[in-house]
């Protein structure tokens, strides 16, 4: 057995009789991962939905473009392609095998929906608005996986390192 995880995977190593494999996951070809259906990924989008209270109308996960600019999922055996397009035009295209990245990608619009709702209806006069609505972004997030959480913090540290915050309002 062992002989044949070292072919497989070369790059290991043993401590204390343990065997250690690293595994570089974007260069692992013949390793199954499963594909789930359009109608799982909108089962969990449901599911997900629940734990933070979305509104259903936001929940919605298209097959195919309405070719108005909303976003849908199309599977391939490369796995989940994220697609916006807009009447005929394609403007974005991101493609993963991960379950978790294509929910986390689906979810960024319809949370960034309810933490801007949230804060226009809790404004303070005097503050940057993004607090708020960055606050909410990742309380939300954090509901559904401490992943997406992880992930859109990254994304705000990045945007906020070119766009900080503004105090004197």
């Amino acid at each position: 057995m062992l002989n044949v995880i070292s072919e497989l995977f070369p790059l290991q190593t043993t401590v204390k009789n343990y065997k250690i494999i690293i595994i570089n996951i974007n260069s692992c070809e013949g390793i199954m991962v499963k594909i789930y259906s359009i109608s799982t990924i909108r089962k969990k989008v449901r599911e997900y939905g629940k734990k933070i209270s979305a509104p259903t109308h936001l929940l919605t996960v298209l097959s195919s473009s309405d070719g108005f600019g909303a976003p849908h999922i199309e599977i391939d055996e490369n796995g989940y392609n994220y697609v916006v397009s807009e009447r005929g035009t394609e403007f974005e295209r991101k493609q993963t095998k991960d379950i978790n990245l294509i929910l986390y990608w689906i979810f960024k619009p319809i949370i960034f929906r309810m933490a801007s709702d949230y804060e226009l209806e809790n404004r303070k006069p005097n503050e940057d608005s993004r607090r708020q609505l960055f606050a909410k972004l990742l309380k939300l997030m954090e509901q559904l996986d401490s992943n997406f959480a992880k992930w859109e913090k990254e994304e705000l540290d990045k945007f906020l390192e070119k766009a900080p915050y503004e105090y004197n309002l």
